[in-house]
């Protein structure tokens, strides 16, 4: 049994079947049955249950996967530290996903981190909408992220750092001689959003779409800053943090029942599976203690 075998059960099980899976794998199927068939010889059992069009896990086979899955995690935390213990110098250049609502205090821990390397390091912050930025540590494009993290993304390792309450906003100058906004108020009135560049299509900030509330015309923006900015001059109505709303005089917060808020958790994110550099780490590290301090 090796570690081959163990990837190629799981892909099977994940992609729902032995051609996907060989797909999947960059193997042929041939190739892939045989190493199945190898593995249920090598111990006398059968892991796959082939009499119906998708391959279904035996009773065996159910609790064959769930120690494969802890073989291989295991495996790959190995190799991850083996690769972050062979490199010996710093990052030239470090990636960093930045959401909008990350509080500044963050983002100095890691500009002051990057600026004590004896080789000057290039910290580059690229601007994130919401929930994108996950992908981007997934996919390797950044090496961290500041940002709010899915619940269930397992591909991610992440540290909360604060949760954010989005409120919805609208100034004065848009409500007039109106005391208060009601639903027909957010119905006839554009909702002002956050254009996420990295979609082919115009999406809102999340999805689905919790943070539309008003049925009416939509404004999408370039960043949150010009998002803030409109709002506040009476172009539209939308949500903004509760830290935001507090510091602008003008604005009135819309009733929580036409318009709910929404509570986001902000993290510190690294992929659970590739490794890092010194740096990156020991800007997690600093995280990390910050986080334990403030839950003991």
């Amino acid at each position: 049994m090796n570690l081959e075998q163990l990837e190629t059960v799981l892909a099977i099980i994940d992609k729902g079947s032995f051609r996907a899976a060989a797909e999947h794998l960059h193997r042929s199927q041939p190739a892939l049955s045989a190493s199945i068939k190898n593995l249920e010889e090598e111990f006398g059992i059968q892991i796959f249950d082939r009499s119906e069009y998708r391959p279904k896990l035996t009773e065996v086979g159910s609790v064959f996967i769930n120690s494969a899955r802890k073989t291989l995690e295991a495996s790959y935390e190995t190799a991850k530290i083996a690769k972050e213990l062979g490199q010996n110098k710093a990052e030239t250049k470090l990636k960093v996903a930045l959401d909008p609502l990350v509080p500044i205090e963050a983002i100095e821990i890691i500009a002051h981190e990057c600026s004590r390397p004896v080789i000057p390091v290039v910290l580059i912050m690229e601007k994130t909408v919401l929930h994108g930025s996950h992908s981007l540590v997934i996919e390797g494009k950044v090496d961290l992220a500041l940002a709010p993290c899915p619940f269930d993304e397992e591909r991610i390792e992440k540290i909360t750092i604060e949760t954010v309450s989005l409120v919805g906003a609208v100034s004065r100058k848009l409500l007039q001689e109106k005391r208060k906004p009601d639903a027909e108020f957010l119905r006839t009135h554009p909702q002002i959003f956050v254009y996420n560049k990295d979609t082919d299509e115009r999406k809102d900030e999340l999805t689905p779409d919790p943070l539309y509330d008003g049925g009416g015309p939509k404004i999408y923006v370039p960043d949150h800053s010009t998002k803030l900015r409109l709002i506040c001059n009476g172009l539209g109505w939308g949500r903004i943090s509760q830290s935001e709303f507090e510091q602008e005089k003008d604005l009135v917060l819309i009733d929580k029942k036409i318009c709910r808020p929404y509570e986001l958790e902000l993290c510190l994110m690294k992929p659970r599976l590739r490794p890092i550099g010194p740096i990156a780490r020991r800007i997690w590290a600093i995280f990390e203690k910050k986080h334990r301090l403030q839950n003991k």
